[in-house]
């Protein structure tokens, strides 16, 4: 048999919750809007060979013949990644994806 004292509690915890759920709410009044992102690919293709692809155009870069040196016991395929991935850091975009051969890179549509 339900003692006096554990009806009681019960209806009060339930009033508690009905209480609770009253104020609560699912959602900010005013949505955010979505951020939107345009996005580029690097991409290594051989000793010094780069493509840049992003959204404004496409680039080919044979690295070393345009003046870069690759330094003392570094693999030319890194050195090439970094190089890209520093210069387009530069125009503010940022790496989201990293695979032996290529980086996918975005940045904020204004």
């Amino acid at each position: 048999m339900i003692t006096r004292k554990t009806l009681t509690g019960c209806l009060v915890g339930g009033a508690l919750l009905v209480g609770a759920s009253l104020f609560s709410k699912a959602q900010p009044a005013t949505p955010t809007p979505a951020i939107r992102y345009e996005t580029a690919i690097i991409k290594w293709d051989g000793p010094d060979k780069l493509q840049l692809i992003t959204p404004t155009g496409t680039e080919y870069i044979r690295l070393f013949q345009t003046g870069v040196s690759l330094p003392r016991n570094i693999h030319d395929e890194e050195f090439c990644l970094n190089w890209a991935a520093n210069r387009l850091a530069a125009e503010g975009w940022e790496p989201v994806n990293l695979q032996a051969t290529r980086i996918l890179m975005r940045r904020t549509v204004r």
